[in-house]
């Protein structure tokens, strides 16, 4: 799509003929009309149950959902047999920690994390460490909620098995040196799990180039539906792995052999992807992924960083007055699509329910990064501005104009 417009794209989204700013985007993204009907059209035509059966539908489905697998591949720079599907990206972090801990390759050691993650990266990491006999190392924050990645060479040392961390912060917009984690933790042969959740749908990823070992990211936060996420991982790792999940689909033939069971199991990716998949869901993602690829996701990168200068711009006056304080970096280009606030009113939700009266939808709260919020002594939450392709300028500038207008009445 030459020459990406916003304004051109706004027509897929029926929600914003109501007239909605639609600022809540690291939460969930709106979907577009064609991605509905992929879904609706693959529903009443071809829908019938994946893999093992012969009948005509089920070919039609299987063939479906194999081609999502191909299509999500070439967004993320993997193959297709590297692409496991999954609930979302909290199914996908449990499932990567759950596998290297089932398989003995956290025993004993550390798992680094840093105190800015997600819950769905700090929680499994965390037990999965404990599960395996060792611990979680917490790598500490700087005074704007950022990991110190200068300590990251203090932080890995001999006994880490693995570093998990966040690819883009859902709270600060901050992007994580992926470059320098991998390089820091290959050097004592430690695997890197990436959180993209709020990477994937906003920027140029290629994770073989990038050289990570696994990553995870979900279809409701791109343009997809709800119920379907990814976890990405080496083709290698897939094949020599055993998956702690079994169940149907997983397994070419299972035999009882002298009282014990004897386990074959199916190729990657379909050993992780214990019984029935999300089928439906697979065909509106990939329908997603063609939409994102079709706009070019350096478009989209360029877009929202573009909204995000904006918008800090807009809001220069507030922040030199004190009346909004950020949460994160103060300068655009060390965040990306995200703008995250807080003001000297009650609690955030206030402030969300005077926007939206203004119809403004953003998200208050903690943003499952409470570790996060607590060191920026912002314990109550924040107010979070994100961004996404059906944004315009105009939406900043209401954005804006709202805060002006409450937080200077209501000083």
């Amino acid at each position: 799509m030459p020459g990406f417009s916003c304004y051109e794209v706004r027509s897929e989204f029926p929600e914003l003929e109501r007239g909605i700013v639609y600022l809540d985007n690291a939460a969930s993204t709106l979907k577009p009309r064609r991605v509905v009907e992929a879904m609706r059209e693959f529903s009443y035509r071809s829908y019938a149950n994946v893999h093992r059966g012969v009948h005509r539908l089920s070919m039609e489905a299987s063939k479906a959902y194999e081609d999502a697998h191909e299509v999500v591949a070439r967004l993320v720079g993997g193959s297709w047999d590297e692409v496991v599907f999954t609930r979302n990206t909290t199914e996908a972090m449990q499932l990567a920690a759950l596998t290297l801990a089932y398989n003995g390759l956290l025993r004993g050691g550390e798992v680094l994390v840093t105190a800015a993650d997600h819950h769905s990266t700090l929680l499994p990491w965390v037990r999965a460490a404990r599960l395996g006999g060792g611990r979680a190392r917490i790598l500490p924050l700087d005074g704007r909620g950022v990991p110190r990645w200068d300590l990251l060479e203090d932080y890995i040392t001999e006994d880490t098995r693995a570093v998990a961390v966040g690819h883009v912060s859902n709270v600060t917009g901050a992007v994580a040196p992926v470059e320098d984690i991998v390089k820091a933790a290959k050097r004592v042969g430690a695997l890197v799990v990436l959180d993209s959740a709020q990477g994937v749908p906003h920027l140029p990823v290629d994770f073989r180039r990038m050289g990570v070992d696994m990553a995870a990211f979900s279809g409701h936060k791109m343009l997809g539906p709800t119920g379907i996420g990814v976890l990405w991982a080496r083709r290698d790792l897939l094949e020599e792995l055993e998956p702690p999940l079994g169940g149907g689909g997983t397994v070419s033939r299972v035999r009882l052999q002298g009282g014990s069971v004897e386990i074959e199991w199916e190729e990657p990716p379909w050993k992780f992807e214990a019984g029935t998949p999300p089928i439906i869901e697979a065909v509106g993602l990939a329908e997603a992924a063609d939409m994102l690829m079709e706009i070019g996701m350096e478009h989209v990168a360029r877009h929202e960083d573009e909204l995000t200068s904006h918008t800090m711009k807009l809001l220069e006056p507030l922040y030199s007055e004190g009346l909004i304080r950020y949460v994160g970096p103060d300068k655009p280009g060390e965040r990306h699509g995200i703008v995250s606030i807080t003001t000297h009113l009650k609690s955030p939700d206030e402030l969300g329910l005077l926007l939206d009266r203004r119809g403004i939808a953003v998200r208050t709260g903690l943003h499952c990064a409470h570790i996060l919020h607590d060191h920026v002594d912002a314990s109550m939450g924040s107010v979070r501005a994100s961004f996404y392709i059906y944004n315009c300028k105009e939406d900043a500038e209401r954005l804006a104009e709202a805060l002006e207008e409450i937080l200077t009445t209501r000083r």
